[in-house]
């Protein structure tokens, strides 16, 4: 059995952090930092790589409408850097009230979007050339959209 644990860090990061590092050497195995309002959970995620030696650092959920599908590979791979391997990449679309109302950003196809943002991501960790072209995203931009200068980079 594996024992995981969602922390609150309302109370201050800090103290949480602190909370995450006993409860490590009392046996925890995985902690999932949300992201919530007052903080971006990577910055919590960076902090606790810093702080813990063996527990699993999970993101509890990155929403996947507030970050690109190549930035959402290059920060799960930096953190799974930092963290020496031990980050769990969490996904999900979180909302309507939160995406289109806290981040100004439209709410469509949730599923389709994870589905696509799941494929790039695997060709960024693989380090392929990234060309994309699904119903969602489209990497590089296609001629005529944009300023025509985006290439496919690896």
């Amino acid at each position: 059995m594996r024992i995981g644990l969602g922390i609150n860090y309302s109370g201050g990061f800090k103290e949480a952090a602190a909370e995450v590092a006993d409860l490590e050497r009392a046996g925890l195995d995985t902690v999932f930092v949300p992201e919530a309002y007052s903080f971006d959970a990577v910055s919590a995620l960076g902090y606790l790589a810093a702080r813990t030696e063996r527990v699993q650092l999970a993101s509890g959920i990155l929403q996947i409408y507030t970050r690109t599908p190549s930035l959402t590979a290059m920060t799960a791979a930096g953190l799974d850097f930092v963290s020496e391997g031990r980050f769990l990449l969490g996904l999900g679309a979180s909302g309507p009230q939160v995406i289109e109302g806290f981040h100004g950003v439209a709410y469509d196809a949730p599923i389709g979007r994870t589905r696509e943002l799941v494929e790039i991501c695997r060709k960024v960790w693989r380090r392929e050339r990234l060309e994309y072209q699904g119903k969602h995203y489209r990497i590089p931009l296609p001629e005529g959209e944009g300023t025509g200068l985006g290439k496919p980079l690896k």
